[in-house]
């Protein structure tokens, strides 16, 4: 079995591109990446508030669904007790 060896401080690569160009690389690279943040924060706070209305709005036209069936009801019951006293009436 033959023993690994570690690459020593001799064994070091060095690199040829130039300071600047890294700089220049790793800015644009961390830009990139915040520009890619701040849109994805947008579109999340976009569709939370899309969320938040789309809420609002099933619920008020709950509300005035049971308000409407309710209303329904009390008419119905109206309508029925004019209909018995019509039919008294008329015996």
């Amino acid at each position: 079995m033959e023993a690994t060896s570690r690459e020593g401080p001799k064994d070091k690569k060095k690199y040829t591109t130039p300071r600047w160009v890294q700089v220049w690389f790793l800015q644009r690279s961390r830009d990139n990446w915040k520009k890619k943040y701040k849109e994805l924060r947008f579109e999340a706070k976009r569709m939370r508030n899309r969320v938040k209305d789309v809420t609002d709005s099933r619920e008020n036209w709950r509300g005035q669904t049971e308000q409407q069936g309710q209303r329904i009801k009390e008419l119905e019951a109206e309508n029925a007790a004019l209909r018995e006293q019509v039919a008294k009436k008329k015996y």
